[in-house]
Parts: C-alpha cells; sequence; structure tokens
C-alpha cells in the first residue's frame, strides 16, 4: 500500500497549475545596439585608456604613423630643395642641345644616289634637245588629293580644285624621286565611287 501514497502524490503534483515561464524581454532594434557600440569605439578611439581606466587596469597607449622617405639624393649632395612644381630654368632642352647625348643622330643623314641608267636616259634626251624639265603640283579636287608630275606648267584656271605647285626639276631622275617623296607624304584618298 505504500504504492498508492506515492501515485497519489503524483497525480496531485501533475494536477497542480505549471508556474509560468518568465516573461522575455522585449527587442531592441538593431539601431539602438549599434549605436551604443559606435559611441562605444568612438570613445574608446579618443581615449585609448578609456577602457582600462574602467576596468583599473594600467594602459600603455601606441601610436603608429606612416611618414614618407625622408633621404633624398639632392639632400645628400648639401642642396636646397626646390619646390616641387616649379620648372626647370630655361625651360626644357631643345633637341639641338640633347643632340650628344641621344642614342642616334638627332638629324636625319642625307643619303645620295647615282643611277647610271637614269643619267644616260638624260644625257640622250638633252642631245636629241628634248623637254627634261619637269613640275610637280598636289591637286585637290572631287576625286581627292594626289600628286602628279607634268612636262609643262599646268594652267590652274583650266584645273577644277586646289592646285599647290611643289617645284620645278632639272632631268627626269630627280623630278622622279621628288614625286615618290611626296607620294609618301600624301595621305592616301579614298578611291571614288563608280
Amino acid at each position: 500500500m505504500a504504492v498508492l501514497p506515492l501515485v497519489l502524490a503524483a497525480v496531485l503534483v501533475s494536477a497542480s497549475p505549471a508556474p509560468a515561464p518568465s516573461p522575455s524581454p522585449s527587442p531592441r532594434s538593431i539601431a539602438e545596439t549599434a549605436e551604443q557600440v559606435i559611441e562605444r569605439l568612438e570613445a574608446e578611439r579618443k581615449d585609448p585608456c578609456l577602457k582600462a581606466a574602467r576596468e583599473n587596469v594600467p594602459c600603455f597607449p601606441a601610436k603608429t604613423e606612416q611618414k614618407g622617405f625622408d633621404a633624398s639624393v639632392r639632400q645628400s649632395l648639401g642642396l636646397p630643395d626646390d619646390t616641387p612644381l616649379k620648372p626647370a630654368p630655361g625651360g626644357a632642352p631643345t633637341l639641338d642641345e640633347m643632340g650628344p647625348y641621344r642614342p642616334h643622330p638627332s638629324k636625319p643623314l642625307v643619303s645620295v644616289t647615282f643611277d647610271p641608267g637614269c643619267v644616260g636616259k638624260s644625257a640622250l634626251k638633252r642631245l636629241k634637245g628634248r623637254n627634261d624639265t619637269y613640275y610637280l603640283y598636289r591637286l585637290r579636287d572631287v576625286h581627292g588629293e594626289r600628286v602628279v608630275l607634268f612636262d609643262h606648267k599646268l594652267d590652274a584656271t583650266t584645273v577644277q580644285g586646289d592646285v599647290a605647285f611643289l617645284g620645278k626639276f632639272e632631268g627626269e631622275c630627280e623630278a622622279q624621286a621628288a614625286y615618290r617623296r611626296e607620294q609618301r607624304r600624301t595621305p592616301a584618298s579614298p578611291s571614288p565611287a563608280p
């Protein structure tokens, strides 16, 4: 019968109301929490020993700074520092002044060529009494820009467009060389539409 009082006690305990859970604290917004943390970090940044003073421990603040490079060649030679934006006295050196220091010649070398066939042809023309004078022109018209070589003077009133006289040459060799040189300088114009 000893079992009966235990069962009875168990039934009575289960019949009594269960204790109510303790109320949970109301949730705070993240903004309120973040503001407190930010304020604390800012205060610690301004006074690095603030946290140590609260905890009553000694504080030894350390600070690091970055500095620029202190040594310079100018200072090691004992020369005064110039302001960094001040231009060099006299301006930049010219090509002629830099000529001895350049790895290649600053002035183009003049090359002289001799074509015996061309010279012979020119001599033969003179012996026969033919014209050996040539005129070089640059024409700009509806067909574009081009260089032309004539054995006679061009009348600019008979040409539609701009005419620029480039030179008079004695001998076919000299005229052909000048013509090729000007062709290289003249930009290629697009071919006209059909």
